[in-house]
């Protein structure tokens, strides 16, 4: 039995992170497509601002493990081919609750770790984006026509 099989977190892991999202009847009130995991838009090589702070995440938290490009290192697997193999809900769940990959092989849980917990979803966008192919290699660039959009995003978490 796995590290993330044996988790008691991982079914309300699940519904936090999906009380985190703008559910599908407040986006069409505001006028807007509701965000889900694993969202992205990429334009000559720039992205939306959540993807692009879901690079900003796994550059801070799982680049010295899993590589600068999501494909894997000697002593942790490619994310691109999990979060493919595995979707949205393993993904989260095995970032929050970690993972024995093999005896002596563990991926450390971020249960405790607040900036990635509420960052998951931008992570799986990034991850995804790099495995479909949309998203070259290095640090992205937001879309131009989203860039105020961001700016605003952030200056309202500075309050």
């Amino acid at each position: 039995m796995t590290l993330f099989q044996r988790s008691h977190c991982h079914p309300l892991l699940v519904v936090l992170l999906g009380l985190l999202l703008v559910s599908p009847a407040v986006a069409k009130e505001l006028g807007e497509a509701p965000y889900r995991p694993g969202d992205y838009r990429v334009e000559d090589g720039k992205v939306d601002p959540n993807t692009y702070e879901g690079y900003l995440v796994y550059t801070r938290a799982c680049m010295a493990c899993h590589g600068p490009d999501g494909l894997g290192s000697s002593f942790a697997p490619s994310l691109i081919r999990a979060a493919e193999r595995r979707g949205w809900a393993e993904f989260a769940g095995t970032v929050a609750a970690g993972r024995q990959v093999q005896p002596g092989q563990v991926m450390p849980s971020f249960a405790d770790d607040p900036y990635v917990m509420r960052n998951i979803p931008y992570i799986f966008s990034y991850i995804r984006a790099r495995g479909e192919g949309g998203l070259g290699r290095g640090r992205p660039r937001i879309i131009e026509s989203m860039q105020e959009e961001a700016d605003n995003v952030d200056s309202n978490d500075d309050e």
